[in-house]
């Protein structure tokens, strides 16, 4: 931020024209710049074991849609919540869609609006919206290479999934759904 005080009228001049510099050398930088994709991939909250099953889920729920209403008192007994899809790659680059195996970041790209498409005709909607369910959960070994973690990430994101969730070992899915993304097989 650059402030002008008054003054001088020789510094007042030299101070106008170094602004005005600063502005061309910014405007000409900017548009020498390529656009970039921006992927925002979330980082959910961590399993908490001071708090029942049912409360992680809730909590990892409204992490998702914050626009979900936790009940309240929270019921007994985990709901059946397929929202999230789980999406895990293992060392050999082998790309699992829950316990669907996916040739392809491009036929990953293509299942995922399939998916969106069947879930979109069956009005599979965010709770309190009428947005489409559409988050999917990511999980790779750390021997996966940057680059390959990207093209799948790329085309999650292509296939217009909403939120991206970066999924670990202690997050707060309840214990019952890690099952889902077991990178062991």
């Amino acid at each position: 931020m650059v402030f002008i005080a008054f003054g001088d009228e020789k510094k007042m001049i030299c101070r106008f024209l170094l602004i005005m510099l600063l502005c061309l050398f910014s405007i000409n930088c900017y548009k020498a710049e390529k656009p970039k994709k921006v992927f925002i991939v979330k980082v959910p909250p961590f399993y908490n074991d001071n708090v029942s099953e049912e409360e992680n889920f809730y909590r990892y729920k409204k992490f998702l849609f914050p626009n979900t209403k936790t009940p309240s008192p929270i019921p007994k007994g985990l709901p059946n919540d397929d929202s999230l899809l789980f999406i895990s790659i293992n060392k050999n680059n082998k790309i699992q869609l829950n316990n669907e195996s996916v040739e392809s970041a491009s036929e990953l790209k293509n299942r995922l609006i399939e998916i969106f498409q069947v879930r979109k005709e069956n009005k599979v909607y965010v709770e309190n919206s009428k947005k489409i369910v559409k988050a999917v959960g990511i999980k790779a070994e750390e021997s996966i290479k940057y680059g390959d973690f990207i093209k799948v990430v790329e085309a999650i994101y292509e296939s217009d999934a909403e939120p991206i969730v970066l999924l670990f070992e202690n997050d707060a899915r309840p214990k019952l759904f890690k099952s889902k993304t077991n990178l062991n097989k």
